[in-house]
């Protein structure tokens, strides 16, 4: 009986210590996908939007390009008030940065569409300005909320 009790103390030590020998897992990096991609793969019509400049970003919103390391601003030609703009930056502070100036830019489109353009209003003021990790976005649409949550699930 001693013996049996003995030997089993020894394998459940040779188990356990056999199972703390084991390597841990490396997970892979994560790997961003470009913005544009990332844009197309979350609104159906990304495609069909005008894709606005680095000068267009500076000139509507004042965000130069010292604040971002990559953007996507797409807006409808239309001006029914649909727009994707998302902008990654090189720390939080920039991100903060970013964010002020987009929330003043949705402040401004909402006050210009709010008497004239009563749908694009509908959209700007349902719109939010999202952070996550370093990456800033406004989205206004049908399905902004959804396609917020899964841009910036890409981050």
């Amino acid at each position: 009986m001693m013996k049996k009790l003995l030997l089993t103390a020894v394998l459940i030590a040779l188990v356990l210590s056999l199972a703390g020998c084991g390597q841990p897992k490396e997970e892979a990096p994560a790997v961003k996908l470009p913005l544009d991609e990332l844009a197309a793969s979350v609104a159906a019509d990304a495609g069909t939007l005008l894709k606005l400049s680095a000068e267009d970003l500076e000139d509507a919103l004042g965000i130069t390009p010292e604040m971002y390391t990559e953007f996507i601003y797409l807006q409808d030609d239309a001006m029914t008030g649909r727009e994707i703009l998302a902008l990654r930056t090189g720390s939080p502070e920039a991100a903060e940065q970013v964010r002020v100036k987009l929330e003043a830019y949705l402040e401004r489109q909402r006050k210009e569409t709010r008497d004239y353009l009563p749908e694009a209003y509908k959209l700007l003021a349902a719109a939010k300005v999202e952070v996550k990790n370093n990456t800033v976005a406004l989205i206004a649409g049908e399905n902004a909320a959804e396609e917020t949550r899964k841009l910036l699930a890409g981050e």
